[in-house]
């Protein structure tokens, strides 16, 4: 069954390098989702658990370019399957394979997979690099169970239960792959690549889904563009992280605006927003003739636009605390428009020991140091 998942992502596109063919036709998939869950619709969402007494139902899916959920929060089992929100899953395989591809994994090459999760992706490169210590694998959770997994395919890889955002793994890698959502990427990051080394990520969440591929210069800089396809992935997850309480939803600002509801449905705008405001999340809200766009930031300051039934050309906005939530918006699909609604892969990033540039269309070009 890897045989035909590996020939379905050659048909889409998605795999085309020869090794990496070799490496999914040989990989059990199996192996690694021993069990996961499908939703099964409904408010809250309903989530079947599959297993292997499953049958062909758990295998199926398994050898389909389906990310697949492993594991929930806050689980609460009732009739018919399981509450909770999804807070690890086995990556799509077309992605996956996009971003190994991506990297140019090269046999004698050292790699860091940051973000182990149940280990598949791991295997898919181990199984293109030379016997030897030249991989290892991080995650927070759930290490144990992949190293066992990974072990039982005779791979070498070096499993760390560590964040690795901010492990000190005293060495560099030439590669590196990220399946976790990166709002920046830090200074234990950027300082663990070699001179000439390739690092992708998708960073700028948990908003944006783009794909940045960064180059090691020998000054310890990366830089690099925005790939036209795009990944999104859950946000990374720290040792002993705290939740931020919600600020009161106490309006301080209000007036109105013309900025459509439609554009906070483009990927690429939320890409372009998401760099101007760190960690901004969107919420989405409906009640009784109108509904709601709410960016809320890491520290619970949030901005609301209204959208009203009767009144779709009047849409209302209201801020609270600190109008810069508000006026970054406002900026941003101002400068968005103005320039014929540019795609996340005219965009690059740079980052230093001092600060994240992102730039437009090239390094020299229009830029912005982010916060």
């Amino acid at each position: 069954m890897a045989t035909s998942l590996a020939t379905e992502l050659q048909e889409s596109g998605d795999l085309t390098a020869q090794r990496l063919i070799e490496a999914v036709s040989s990989t059990p998939r199996h192996l690694f989702v021993p069990r996961y869950f499908l939703n099964a619709g409904g408010t809250p969402t309903l989530w079947r658990e599959c297993t292997e007494t499953d049958g062909d139902e758990w295998l199926r899916p398994i050898y389909s370019n389906l990310t697949l959920v492993t594991a929930l929060d806050q689980a609460e089992q009732v009739t018919g399957g399981w509450h909770g929100t999804p807070m690890s899953s086995s990556t799509q395989p077309s992605l996956t394979c996009r971003m190994i591809e991506a990297l140019d994994i090269q046999s004698d090459d050292h790699v860091l997979d940051g973000g182990l999760g149940t280990g598949y992706q791991a295997a898919l490169i181990a199984t293109q690099l030379l016997p030897g210590n030249q991989m290892i694998a991080c995650d927070l959770n759930g290490t144990s169970e992949a190293a066992e997994r990974l072990k039982q395919l005779g791979l070498n890889i070096s499993v760390v239960p560590a964040d690795a955002t901010s492990h000190n793994f005293n060495r560099r890698f030439d590669k590196a792959i990220f399946s976790f959502g990166l709002p920046r990427v830090t200074d234990t990051i950027r300082s663990a690549m070699a001179p000439g080394g390739r690092l992708i990520a998708n960073v700028l969440g948990p908003l944006s889904a783009a794909l940045a591929l960064l180059e090691a210069d020998n000054d310890g800089n990366l830089s690099g563009p925005f790939l036209e396809d795009g990944g999104a992935f859950m946000p990374a997850r720290h040792e002993n992280e705290a939740t931020v309480p919600s600020a009161e939803l106490a309006p301080t600002s209000q007036g109105y605006t013309d900025i459509p509801v439609s554009l906070f449905d483009n990927y690429h705008f939320k890409f372009w927003l998401a760099a101007h405001l760190p960690g901004v999340d969107l919420q989405y809200g409906m009640e009784e003739n109108q509904s709601t766009r709410r960016l809320v930031m890491t520290d619970g300051r949030w901005c609301e636009l209204i959208y009203r039934d009767d009144k779709p050309e009047e849409p209302q906005f209201r801020g609270q605390g600190e109008p810069e939530i508000w006026e970054t918006l406002r900026w941003a699909w101002q400068w968005w428009m103005e320039h014929n609604m540019p795609p996340w892969e005219h965009f690059g990033l740079t980052v230093t020991d001092t600060e994240h540039r992102l730039w437009y269309q090239s390094p020299g070009g229009e830029s912005w140091a982010l916060r």
